[in-house]
């Protein structure tokens, strides 16, 4: 199952680190919400070369005010064959300048086959972002808190529970690094190391790594084109091959 491994482009081009990334996609740290300044509308989709018709796409709503940002957002992965979905609905408030902290309830559906139909769930996610230096962030998130899991026939298979701790640093104010260490339950220790380079205002280069049980590279770059912004991800695994990750923004009232 891939439900808490939906990467956005910004994520997957600086190997799928995440909780230290601030960006107006709805990141795997849901603290990402709280710090939005825009209302937007976004949409982003992954594909894979080897397996063309198992993509992930996502669709998603922010909300900003001064009081609680709100959003929401859907996925759906696989094929007619097997596929996954569910819808996000999240809070979040920065408590400026120190913490920011967002809650997300979700739902999901599985689809089994013909004859057993869907089997549904849902769950509690929580993340958030600290600011304790000038240039420095720290972010922690947990997906399905809860321990919520779907009941197939007779037995009970959980969600993934996943465990993010990241740090970020501004080096340079125009580079952000970026490591992250994630842990799902079941499953070996994971870390990611990326790079954010704002080359000129309208331009930002990302590089990055994956680590799990062999290495992952990546790279990317984002466009920022008045109230637009387009960002495109590349992984290559030495099994699976590439993996590309693009998505678009429009902010309505940046």
């Amino acid at each position: 199952m891939q439900y808490g491994h939906h990467h956005d482009p910004i994520s997957v081009a600086m190997g799928n680190a995440s909780c230290c990334i601030s960006s107006h996609y709805l990141g795997t740290n849901v603290a990402s919400v709280a710090l939005q300044t825009s209302s937007s509308v976004q949409t982003y989709l992954q594909n894979k070369a080897t397996l063309p018709t198992l993509g992930l796409y996502n669709v998603g709503l922010v909300y900003s005010n001064r009081y609680v940002n709100v959003a929401c957002k859907g996925n759906f992965h696989g094929f007619d064959a097997y596929h996954e979905f569910s819808a996000e609905v999240s809070l979040g408030h920065f408590f400026k300048p120190y913490i920011a902290i967002a809650l997300q309830a979700s739902y999901h559906g599985l689809y089994q086959s013909p004859k057993n139909g869907y089997v549904h769930s849902g769950g509690l996610n929580i993340g958030l972002q600290a600011f304790p230096f000038k240039n420095m962030r720290v972010g922690f998130s947990v997906y399905n808190i809860t321990f919520s899991a779907f009941k197939i026939e007779t037995e009970n298979t959980r969600l993934p529970v996943i465990f993010r701790l990241g740090i970020g640093y501004h080096i340079a104010q125009k580079v952000l690094i970026t490591a992250d260490a994630n842990k799902a339950l079941d499953q070996p220790f994971a870390y990611s190391i990326g790079i954010d380079y704002q080359a000129i205002k309208a331009l930002s280069l990302r590089t990055g790594m994956y680590v799990c049980q062999g290495i992952t590279p990546s790279l990317g770059l984002g466009l920022s084109i008045k109230k637009c912004r387009i960002d495109i991800g590349v992984q290559y695994h030495f099994k699976t091959g590439l993996n590309t990750a693009v998505g678009i923004i429009y902010l309505w009232n940046e």
